[in-house]
């Protein structure tokens, strides 16, 4: 086993071995502040004592996702020896749900299984896949499957997540139209994707956001139908949702609000229309239905488990039946906010819930205060996150707002008696950390890392340094795109290209983004001045700023320099060939211009597999 510290994305879930945590989280996009060092478990909890299990209990598990793969680890690690039975009605081994759209988007399989495995591993279990729970028999606790197989337990963790909400529309039945759950939906996703023009998604929240973020993925142009006034309702307000429907709207998505499905019309059985209660028909070649999901709770009937909308579980994760637990989106459990019994689906919360559930399984006794509701995304390179009570409706909370639409940053904060209970993040993730530390009563918590460094003990030259080099990025990514606006007025596209991508490296490097305060000129002009801005970055800016952040071991920010004075020597090299062309009276020769989106580093050219400077995947380098 390695010795390596791990430790946890508090936005995601995502654990990272090594000996620092990494400079962002490679699933969710996270900054290093929103890294805890842990003990390698989920949430942190190891229990003291354990009353262990009789030789030969048997540990059974319907569901093989986080919660039942997190049960798991629990059990094994409490009980090296234990009996572990995982049954999946899926046909796949483990995988790591979160990325599903990024494989339907392209990205390869295997990273699909190897994240989920380095979360994980194989806990030495018994894995039936293929198998549908039909029934449970708590009288002499057995599992019946679909293929009549019964298998027995002294123990049992339903984990049967959540499925799809159907709607039986006219045409419904066509071929094309998919819903979006597990890998085998994602496949065949792909592969109704693979050679479609246009797409429709039907469902404005989390789930549709992933369809949208998988099909603009395949270069598909892609219209979403959103029954609600905005998008990313219920967890995102107004506020946020209009950010995210900007950025929507830049990647070309035609967002329809307040307008849904009628019926669908296909052709020789393969859907080629969505018609919308409003009368339009909507030319497509696939369709992603995306309109909620419910637990999966439809083999417990007659069981004499108690059930609402999900499984009803106390605070040991415990059904009313002795022995039977439940985890994951099938339970419905105590939330510390709500003060209720609620359903709350993400893999992180998941993963928590199953470690508790898995805990109480061998023999501890571990409860929980209370599960917390967030949810994490990244569409088009903007993060949003989601926790507690984020979207209120009595006017007894007090609520925080920060809002700035250019910079495409929004910070909500909701409070109860002065108590924070829930708060909303887009674009800028620092704080995530720090926020659901105090919604869980934790007000003192610091980062218990060395990357404290370079957060709440910044030394103040650096501090002002990061503010500075923040301010001179947001105000060139503006400024660039209104000079790409001016090439293409003075008929010169391959410059303005080159102006847009550099636009979109300094968004990567900056989350702000301040208004153009200088005049534009001619293309040369606005040239010249782009070539003056990145000569003094590079010679004088970051060169100093890199110097004092080593000087006082403030890696991540010497790294975030470093990051961006490497992409700023490439815009230099560029503008300069474009400067000569365009005082020659000609356009200028430029090619294919790629930027990664984790670091900001440009290049022109073929596209690499993988970002030369902090290695990301070649589906995470977008072209201009």
């Amino acid at each position: 086993m390695s010795n390596k510290p791990r430790w946890r994305c508090l936005v995601c879930g995502y654990t990272h071995s090594g000996a620092s945590p990494p400079e962002e989280c490679p699933v969710c996009g996270a900054p290093f502040t929103a890294f805890q060092q842990t003990s390698g478990n989920e949430i942190e909890i190891i229990p003291e004592t354990v009353s262990p299990q009789p030789e030969g209990f048997r540990f059974v598990i319907i569901g093989n996702s986080a919660a039942g793969r997190a049960g798991a680890k629990a059990i094994r690690m409490l009980n090296p020896d234990a009996d572990i039975t995982v049954i999946t009605e899926e046909t796949s081994p483990l995988y790591y749900r979160p990325l599903l759209p990024d494989y339907i988007g392209g990205m390869p399989e295997n990273k699909l299984f190897r994240a989920a495995e380095s979360a994980y591993g194989d806990n030495l279990l018994m894995l039936i896949t293929g198998e549908r729970v039909t029934a449970i028999d708590t009288s002499n606790k057995t599992v019946r499957c679909a293929s009549e197989r019964t298998i027995a337990f002294d123990s049992l963790l339903i984990a049967s997540g959540s499925t799809p909400v159907m709607i039986p529309w006219p045409g419904s039945d066509a071929q094309g139209i998919a819903y979006f759950r597990t890998f085998e939906d994602a496949k065949k996703i792909a592969e109704f994707a693979a050679e479609a023009k246009e797409a429709v998604v039907v469902g404005g929240g989390l789930l549709g956001l992933e369809f949208v973020r998988a099909f603009i993925a395949r270069g598909i142009k892609v219209t979403m139908l959103v029954r609600e006034e905005r998008v990313g309702s219920p967890g995102l307000d107004a506020e946020a949702g209009s950010i995210v429907e900007n950025r929507l709207k830049e990647l070309g998505v035609n967002v329809m609000l307040q307008e849904e499905v009628a019926s669908f019309e296909q052709e020789k059985g393969r859907v080629k229309i969505v018609k919308t209660n409003r009368g339009r028909a909507l030319p497509c070649d696939v369709v992603g239905i995306a309109v909620g999901v419910k637990p999966r709770i439809d083999f417990l009937a007659d069981s004499g488990i108690d059930t609402d909308r999900g499984v009803l579980v106390d605070d040991r994760f415990m059904t009313n039946i002795p022995g039977i637990y439940a985890a994951g989106d099938v339970a419905q459990a105590p939330d510390l906010i709500y003060g209720s019994r609620r359903v709350n689906t993400s893999w992180r919360v998941a993963g928590e819930q199953g470690w508790i559930a898995g805990c109480n399984m061998a023999g501890a006794d571990v409860r929980t205060p209370g599960t917390i509701g967030s949810n994490f995304q990244v569409f088009g390179g903007t993060a949003f996150y989601f926790i507690g009570m984020a979207n209120p409706a009595e006017e007894t909370f007090e609520v925080e707002k920060e809002l700035d639409i250019a910079g495409g940053t929004y910070r909500k904060l909701v409070r109860k008696d002065g108590r924070l209970v829930g708060a909303v993040l887009v674009g800028d993730m620092s704080e995530a950390s720090y926020i659901e530390r105090e919604i869980r009563g934790d007000k003192e918590s610091k980062p218990t890392v060395e990357t404290e460094k370079g957060t709440s003990e910044m030394k103040k030259i650096t501090e002002e340094n990061l503010k500075n080099a923040f301010a001179g990025e947001s105000q060139a990514h503006m400024k660039y795109l209104n000079f790409a606006e001016k090439a293409r007025q003075e008929q010169k596209p391959n410059v303005a290209r080159l102006f847009e991508a550099a636009s979109f490296a300094e968004q990567v490097h900056a989350s702000k983004h301040l208004k153009v305060l200088s005049g534009i000129g001619t293309t040369g002009d606005n040239l010249a001045a782009a070539i003056n801005g990145e000569g003094f970055e590079i010679d004088e800016m970051y060169p100093t700023y890199m110097a004092i952040a080593d000087m006082q071991g403030e890696s991540a920010a010497k790294q975030s320099f470093y990051s961006a004075n490497e992409a700023e020597k490439v815009h230099l090299r560029l503008y300069e060939k474009a400067k000569a062309a365009v005082d020659a009276g000609r356009d200028a020769d430029i090619g294919t211009v790629w930027v990664c989106t984790v670091c900001g580093f440009t290049g022109e050219g073929d596209v690499p597999d993988e970002c030369p400077i902090c290695t990301a995947p070649k589906e995470k380098i977008r072209t201009f």
